[in-house]
């Protein structure tokens, strides 16, 4: 118990001589305010710092006037387009069949050198009736059913996997015949 008094008693004796300022530490503190205030002014940070400031008014002045001069936009809101899925469960089961096929078609293609005209040019076809579907998608409105527009959705899926199918099938009778021309 004693060498915790002891302990106690040291610490507040340190903590006494670290509230206590040295004699001349006023007129320390007084030689080190001066220094800094009367060193050179005209340091290339300070003229930085001026740069700075005036590129921020002028770029927040172009905003404002950007902001005030630019068309405001209305305040109707748009229609909600929607996918399959929110016109029934079952045509987006129909959505996401096709696309796996045609997805798992795609997967089970072999590039070379001799088929890859070939694929090109299916490509090209499948990226123009992909592009088809997107606009098609993009014009469903759950406030109104277009069964037109639906069958349109899903015959464009089915005709992606027939031409994947084409292709698979043009694939394999070049593969035949390139098969055959090896073996004579």
């Amino acid at each position: 118990m004693e060498i915790m008094k002891v302990e106690i008693r040291e610490k507040l004796n340190k903590d006494k001589m670290l509230r206590e300022l040295p004699k001349d530490h006023r007129s320390l503190f007084e030689q080190k305010l001066q220094k800094e205030l009367h060193t050179n002014s005209s340091s290339p940070r300070r003229y930085l710092m001026i740069a700075a400031s005036v590129i921020v008014l002028f770029s927040l002045g172009y905003l404002i006037t950007q902001v005030q001069h630019s068309p405001r936009q209305s305040l109707q809101p748009k229609s909600t387009q929607v996918s399959l899925e929110e016109f029934s469960p079952e045509l987006k089961k129909v959505e996401t069949y096709y696309l796996t096929a045609i997805s798992f078609e795609m997967a089970n293609l072999n590039v070379t050198e001799e088929n890859k005209m070939i694929l090109d040019v299916y490509f090209r076809k499948m990226n123009a009736m992909t592009n088809e579907y997107q606009l098609q998608s993009g014009k469903l409105d759950i406030n109104t059913v277009d069964e037109e527009l639906i069958n349109n959705l899903i015959d464009n899926l089915q005709m992606r996997l027939q031409l994947m199918i084409e292709l698979k099938k043009e694939l394999n009778k070049l593969k035949s015949n390139k098969n055959e021309e090896d073996t004579i």
